[in-house]
């Protein structure tokens, strides 16, 4: 199998009116790398995985974070780690789009 090893994310970027935006960037079966992208107002709700680590990488837009009991307003620049069982909710209490590059692994859904 031939895959692309560098890409362009902007392309990627993808959002819907009635929630938020996920593309895949690159898939295998250990990690799934890919975008969120929330548009102003829009949010995940608060959850956990069962055997999911996740990442978050914020590439534009603002926003405010929450892991467990304890919350951040994110930014450019800023990474959020979920680990297994964590319970998280992302929110883009911005005006700009949030753009946020996440990383999954295991990729078996839980």
């Amino acid at each position: 199998m031939v895959q692309n090893n560098f890409k362009d994310y902007h392309p990627f970027i993808s959002f819907r009116p009635d929630k938020y935006g996920k593309s895949t960037l690159f898939e295998s079966e250990n990690i799934l790398v890919g975008l969120n992208c929330l548009n102003p107002g829009q949010s995940f709700e608060k959850r956990s995985h069962v055997v999911q680590n996740r990442f978050y990488l914020v590439l534009e837009g603002r926003g405010s974070a929450q892991v467990g009991e304890k919350a951040q307003d994110i930014r450019p620049g800023t990474v959020i780690w979920i680990s297994t069982g964590s319970s998280h909710k992302i929110e883009n209490t911005g005006t700009e789009p949030l753009v946020m590059l996440v990383g999954i692994a295991p990729t078996e859904a839980d």
